[in-house]
Parts: C-alpha cells; structure tokens; sequence
C-alpha cells in the first residue's frame, strides 16, 4: 500500500458537542453511550439495545384469508382501488400494529433512551466554584482505531483529560479522567431518564437506577437496571443528595453498566437484570481501567483494522473541526479525507452496535436520545436492509450474524401470518418487525401490504454465504429460505394479460400510482420489486440445494416457477416498470427504489449481463432524481456504481454532505417534495431531522463499490467462479489511493493501490479455493484458481504455464 497517502480515522472537534448530533458514539454491540464533552457540565446519553417497550401480541386477524379470493378477484379486474379498501377493512393487523411510528405506549412498543449520565465539575472540595472558567486548548475527538473518545483542555486549575469506551468482554462503559496536577479532580454525578425511573444509592456507593417500561397492555413491560461506580486513586468517593462525588482525586475511572429482562429471540434473556448489572460492575471494576482498556482494544481493533480505504488528498483539512468541515462542505474543497472517515465511521459504527451475541442494530444502530424513537427504532424490512449492505464487503461478516439470527427468529411468527392471511405453506413477514416478533401486514394498506420482506430478509442469508462459503452455516439457513420459498409458491397467480405468474396481493414498498379513474393507489398485484426478489430467492435455493446435495424435486419446480414468472419490464419511456402495468406515478421522484432491487443489492441487472435492463435501470435513477431522504440517496448513489456510472455515483456521495451528514457524521433522514425537481434542501446546521443509521452503511457500501465489484457464478461442482471488477465507479477526483482488506464473494479478499498515472498494485487473497478473474478496463490483469495469494499489477505481467502471475506467492 502506498504509505505515503495517510487515511483518517480521527474525528477531531475544537468545542464540546450542544446536541445529539454533535456528540461522540461509543458502544459494545449492546450497551452504548453519547459523549458531549463539555468541561463543566458533561453528559453521557446511556442506551441498551434491549431497552424495548412493548411485548408480544396477537395482531393477526384469524379470518383474514376468508377476504383473500375477494381482494384477488378486484386485483385481476384492475380494480385496484377497491381492492386496497377492502384490504384496509379486513386483511390489515388486528389492534394498533405499529401505531403509525409512534409504538412508545403500544403493544409494538419503540426502542428507548436508557437514560442521562450528568457530570457536575468543580474546582474545590468546597464544590462552590465550578472549574472551567478559563479553558484553553480544549479539543475532543473520536478515534476511530481505537474506539475510543477523548476530551482534553486546561483551564487555571491545571490540565485534564477525559477518556471514554465501551467494552465489549467486559460489558461495561468505562470513563478514565486524570490531570495534570495531583489531587484536582473534583466531580459530581446523576443518573436520570424523562419517565419510569427510580435512583437509589447503594451501601458501597453504586447509584443505581431501576425501572420498567411499557409493555402496551397492562403497563408491565421490560423491566431493567443501571448502575454506576467511581474508582478512584487518591481524594475520597461519597454520596450527597443523591449524587455520586469525588473530592480531591489524582485519577478516577467511572463504570456504567446496564442489563434488562428481555425475553427475546437474541441477547442475554436476563431473568434478574439487577444481578446481573451488578455483576459486570464488580467484574469491571475488579478488572480495573488499564486492563479493560487493553482487552477493548484487542477485541474491538481484530475487527476494524482489517479493512481501510485511503485517498490522495491536495489539502490538509485534519487540523479543522470536523463540524465546520462538514457545515461548510462543498465539491470543490476537494476534502476527500472525510470519505475516509465516513467510510471508516461506518465500519465503526457496525461493529460497536451489531455482535454476534446481541440483537440486531436497528434504525439508531444503538444510539437514541428519545423515549419515543423516530420510526420506533424498529427494523424496516422494505429497504432499512441497508444497515448490513457494508457487512459483508467491508469484512465484518460477524456483525452480520444477529441479522441472519433474526431473519429465522421470524419464521415462526410468519408462519401464523401466512396461515391466518393467505392459508398458505411457509412463511412471511410485511414491512415492519421488532423483537416481539410482529409479522402481520401493517396497519395502513397503503405502506403495510408489502409481501416481498421475507425474500429480501433470505437474500441476506444467502449473501452471507457468497462471502464465507461456510456449508455447514449454509445447512443452518436453506431450511428458511426454502420455507420462504414455500409461501411464495403458494401465492403466485396467473395475471390475466401475459399469463404470467405473480404474487397478489403486494405493493412497491410505499409508493402510490393513478389508477384510470385518477384515483391514488398503491395496493396491486406483481409488482417488480416482488418479481425479483421472489426470483432471486428461487435462484438461491436452486444454488443452495445444488450446494448441499438437496431437493432435486424441489429444485425443478423452482426452475420451472421462474420461467413461468413475469419478467422485468421496460417502460415505453425506456425505464424499469415499477408496476405490472404502466401506470401513471403518483410521486415521480419517490424516495424508494424497489424496482431496481434487482441491479442493487441483487444480482439480476448488470452492465455485462442485461446491458438493456441496465440502460433502463440508468433512466429510471435519471428519473427519480438524487435530492432524497438520506438512506435513499444511499441507495441511489450505490446503484449509479452498481452502473458504473462514477460522475452520478460522486455526485450522489457529495450529496450526502450537503444534506443528510450532522456534524458528528450520522446520517440524516428527511423527507423532499416526491414531485418536486429541485426540492428544498435541509438546513444540516438545525439539528431538527432524526438520525437513520441506515444511510451511513449505505452510503459506505457505494463507496466500496467504486472501488470493486464482484459477480459470483455457481458451477456445478458447488464451487464458484468470480469476476472482479477494479475501479468500477471510481471518480476522477480520487485519481490516487488505495485500499485494504476489501472482502469479495468466494471467499476473497483485496487489497490494492492506484496512480493517476494509471498503475495498479496489489494481491487478491483466495480464502476458500474457488476461482477469480480480476478485470480493470475490460482487460484480465490476474487470475486464482486455488488457495493462496496472487499478486496484481497494471501493466500485466506474463502468466506462466499454470495461469498465474510468475513470481505469484501461492
């Protein structure tokens, strides 16, 4: 690698954080925290991705497939706007279902802030003056390799400074402060949340706060428990009001640990969330800081230093507050080191939100400020995918697990969604979920109708094979997928016209049409988000049971099945049909891109394959425009690399700084005017809009994809063959760089550097013994047919006799 380029992985601030959307995340996969900074009134938002209101619910109306050959008949009549309201009266959920995003105080219930750590720092034992009146050379950051945030200024008083992680051995956030000068830490500190919490000082001088949340029926939900600890060497640790204090420290290290009971289908299922908090609080402060922070670092830096993108930058911007790089970004600053970071904070923010142990990340990751979350903090299942679409490609297929892990969690519950809505074999899950197992259509038929989810949730499954080529992992998720596929072959029909076969009913995920009388509708029957995903997961259980040696039988039928399926279609215009017929659109700049799921993240459209679906796919982004909530500009900007287009796709990137990037990097989500061509842009600076996790992984994915793309082909041996496209969108402003450990399908792994000058360098690591061919331009630069190293350069180099570069390291 060319070690003259210097990646950034620090996120560096000249002033302690004023809101959410300035403040340093930290987190363990479970446990997280918010770091403001500031000198003298510091505050950590606590979070545990298990604090979840609500609880498990009937919302399956039991009757609900008695209307099914009613609302099909409609569909087959085009009559689809009656078929949606009588859709609307007996086939949506029974109760409240996800109460419209706003689950807090239902049975769907919402991720939940844990509560505020509030730090009080004074000058004297006296605790009459509060230090920090004169602070000088304050500076905090967010070191990325670390995972770890540090606060460091000095005032009158001396110097201090303020280190901050989340362990994930110890299961325990952990603040280190020290000083300059000996016996000048003075401190007080709460703990609180906005409701359903009670603080208590414990005999050994741990603030414990405790409560319980909502479950949606009688009030007796997820019960949890936080508790908080000072270590300190020298000066004295006491109690006052309720307050945790320290008076005269040389050095103090507060531990925060937290526990629920939640029952789910992942975490810890803690039936004494007090013990258990008190446990990990002796283990941690047993363990001590020094010995916390070594393990941290081991545990934390085996998964984020495999992987590291780095370009030439003409300008240094590594000295300037990252907040007014981002509030004064613009193209033409040429700050091509905030890509990095963006990048690298994506990868950091996976890995301190998903392990493998611990539920999913959800809409916040694990970050959240509020009682009621935006959107409930749950998992969409109609495009939020996007939290996971870096996983795998950006090397950390363990924190893809508790995806894959709740992907079969929803079988069972999806099987009584399928027998009581469609009384069909298999199972399904609509557009949202959460950790009560909620699968039944949504409450509004407009945006719940959605069908598709549970194949889009099975491509995950099989993507994660590609990338490992784990077969006995591949024995664990088929029995899904192939149960998946089971519901879809009970629910496709024959749609009158072309004869096709389709699934009926569905929608594009929250989109509308006009239907001909100019009514406003979005229920209807094969749509072309549905056709490929449905497609595509017959084709992964074809390949799956090719794989294993399985259903021979069944694997007929498939093939036979997708033959018989609608195809994608071209619109007269020459774009991607959405719908199985041209209808009218009723929002043409729609924030959604389900139609062409099948370019990205599946594998149906591409530029070698399908060059005609893929000029259409190209028409169609023309189409929909870039000025988008901040996730869908994430998918938009993918999909331009998935085309190799890399002026659209830098274009699309840019754009996420301009409008959907706060000032500590999380992504924005905002809705436009669907219709307009140039809608207003948000203010970045008002910290009004929620944060989405989603767009940060989404947009890191693009980023990778300008730098390579793979295509798996199966044969029939159960090996796989891999094209390797180098630079496939890479812009011209990144004219120099390189990148580290980039995962590919079939078990491979990159690593290369470029010049303007044209020149590549690199090796491609063959993990798994299957086949690769590494193309740049249209020409084969290097080949690997079995386990080892190859080395890749531009110019090529003579292959010898076994088809391998001559001084190859096999």
């Amino acid at each position: 690698m060319n070690k003259t380029i210097r990646p950034e992985h620090v996120m560096h601030y000249k002033t302690h954080a004023n809101s959410f959307f300035e403040a340093l995340p930290v987190g363990n996969g479970r446990l997280g925290g918010m770091v403001f900074g500031h000198p003298q009134k510091d505050t950590i938002i606590l979070n545990d991705s298990t604090m979840w209101s609500g609880s498990p619910q009937d919302s399956d109306r039991p009757d609900a497939h008695r209307y099914l050959p009613e609302i099909r008949r409609l569909l087959l009549e085009g009559r689809n706007y009656e078929a949606q309201e009588l859709f609307s009266r007996h086939f949506t959920c029974q109760g409240d279902g996800t109460m419209f995003a706003n689950g807090a105080n239902g049975a769907f219930g919402c991720y939940q802030v844990l509560g505020s750590l509030r730090f009080f720092f004074f000058q004297a034992i006296s605790f009459s003056h509060q230090s920090g009146d004169d602070i000088k050379d304050y500076t905090r950051e967010l070191n990325l390799e670390e995972a770890r945030a540090r606060v460091h200024f000095r005032n009158y008083t001396g110097d201090y400074t303020r280190e901050y992680l989340c362990s994930c051995p110890d299961q325990v956030l952990a603040a280190h402060f020290t000083a300059k000068k000996p016996g000048s830490i003075h401190f007080a500190l709460t703990l609180d949340r906005e409701e359903n919490f009670e603080t208590s000082i414990l005999p050994d001088m741990t603030l414990q706060m405790t409560g319980q949340l909502h479950d949606g029926k009688e009030g007796h939900g997820v019960k949890y428990a936080c508790h908080v600890r000072i270590s300190a060497v020298g000066g004295k640790v006491f109690a006052n009001s309720g307050r945790l204090c320290v008076t005269g420290a040389d050095e103090a290290t507060v531990y925060v640990t937290a526990a629920t009971n939640m029952q789910g289908f992942l975490g810890r299922n803690i039936r004494d969330e007090i013990a258990a908090s008190l446990s990990e609080m002796e283990g941690a402060e047993k363990k001590g800081w020094s010995a916390i922070e070594r393990d941290h670092l081991q545990n934390f830096q085996n998964l984020y230093k495999r992987n590291e993108i780095a370009f030439a930058k003409p300008f240094d911007y590594t000295d300037m507050d990252l907040k007014q790089r981002v509030l004064g970004y613009s193209p033409e600053k040429e700050d091509y080191g905030l890509i990095e970071l963006y990048y690298h904070y994506a990868r950091y923010l996976l890995i301190s939100s998903s392990r493998e142990d611990g539920l999913p990340c959800n809409l916040q990751g694990i970050w959240a400020q509020e009682i009621q979350t935006p959107w409930n903090g749950d998992w969409h299942l109609n495009a939020q995918q996007e939290l996971y679409w870096l996983a795998e490609t950006g090397n950390l297929s363990e924190c893809h697990v508790p995806y894959l892990k709740l992907t079969k969690e929803l079988v069972e519950p999806g099987r009584r969604t399928a027998k009581a809505y469609y009384n069909m074999r298999g199972w399904l899950a609509h557009t949202c979920t959460n950790p009560w197992g909620f699968t039944s259509p949504c409450e509004d038929a407009s945006w719940g109708s959605t069908t598709g989810s549970a194949a889009w949730q099975c491509h995950h499954l099989w993507n994660h094979y590609l990338y490992t080529c784990d077969k006995q992992y591949l024995e664990w998720a088929y029995p899904i997928m192939k149960e998946a596929a089971l519901f879809y072959l009970d629910m496709l029909v024959e749609e009158p016209e072309h004869h096709y076969l389709v699934t009926s009913p569905s929608s594009s995920p929250e989109n509308w049409f006009y239907d001909e009388e100019g009514r406003m509708t979005a229920l209807c029957m094969g749509p072309a988000y549905d056709t490929e995903l449905v497609k595509s997961l017959f084709e992964y259980c074809i390949q799956a049971g090719k794989v294993l040696g399985q259903d021979k039988e069944f694997i007929t039928l498939l093939r036979d099945k997708v033959r018989q399926m609608a195809p994608i279609q071209i619109t007269s215009d020459g774009r991607i049909m959405e719908w199985l017929k041209e209808y009218r659109e009723a929002l043409v700049h729609h924030r959604h891109l389900s139609h062409l799921w099948g370019l990205y993240p599946g594998f149906l459209i591409s530029r070698e394959q399908t060059p005609e679906l893929a000029q259409a796919a190209e028409k169609s982004l023309e189409s929909r425009g870039i000025t988008t909530a901040g996730w869908a500009n994430a998918y938009r900007f993918a999909a331009w690399a998935k085309l190799r287009n890399p002026d659209k796709a830098y274009e699309a990137l840019t754009m996420a700084f301009r409008a959907a990037t706060s000032q500590n990097l999380l992504n924005l989500a905002f809705h436009c005017d669907e219709n307009a061509e140039e809608p207003e842009l948000p203010d970045i600076a008002d910290n009004f809009y929620p944060f989405q996790m989603d767009g940060n992984e989404g947009h890191s994915a693009g980023i990778a994809l300008m730098l390579a793309d793979d295509q798996a082909e199966l044969l029939e041996d159960g090996s796989m063959r891999i094209a390797i496209y180098l630079k496939p969108a890479l812009p011209k402003q990144l004219s120099e760089g390189y990148v580290k450990g980039l995962k590919l399908k079939g078990g491979f792994e990159l690593s290369y550097s470029w010049k303007k000058d044209g020149t590549v360098e690199g090796t491609l690591k063959n993990l798994c013994g299957n086949s690769a061919a590494v193309f740049l331009g249209g020409e084969v630069i290097a080949e690997s047919s079995r386990t080892g190293e190859v080395r890749i350069t531009c110019p090529v180099q003579p292959l010898d006799t076994t088809g391998h570069n001559r001084d190859d390291k096999i």
